[in-house]
């Protein structure tokens, strides 16, 4: 992350990064609790310091990225949208690979859902970046 070209202000990083966090939470708190128990992560049905690393570290990761190199072109109409699929099935092919090393552990929850969840999130993600980088856009610095 800290090697790639940025293209987001520092204000927009951190609401986007604080968003997918709450989202990563939110999720956990609703879906994977009972009465739904969908999914659960590790091998333990109660959170514990990993936790805390996938929701602070790797969920908004992917988002930032998703945002970050939609900044470089900013494609509209259909070239966005399979933009937004390239990169929901990069994530699908992540969190597939993740189950497959029991980071998480479906118990109702679908990799299809996933997917479907993936366009909606990082198009609100496309959305509130532009939304921010309205307001605060970001300023090239020279470096030296």
């Amino acid at each position: 992350m800290f090697i790639w070209p940025r293209r987001l202000s520092a204000v927009t990083i951190t609401v986007i990064w604080t968003f997918n966090v709450f989202l990563a939470l939110l999720a956990d708190i609703t879906i994977s609790v009972k009465p739904y128990e969908l999914y659960f992560t590790i091998d333990h049905k109660t959170h514990e310091l990993f936790d805390v690393i996938l929701h602070f570290a790797t969920y908004p990761a992917l988002p930032y990225f998703v945002v970050n190199f939609y900044q470089f072109n900013k494609p509209k109409g259909l070239k966005c949208f399979l933009y937004l699929i390239l990169w929901a099935v990069l994530a699908i092919t992540s969190e597939w690979i993740s189950v497959k090393f029991h980071v998480f552990t479906y118990t109702g929850w679908k990799l299809y859902l996933s997917f479907l969840v993936y366009l909606v999130v990082f198009a609100v993600n496309i959305w509130l970046a532009g939304f921010i980088e309205r307001r605060h856009p970001y300023k090239r610095t020279s470096v030296g």
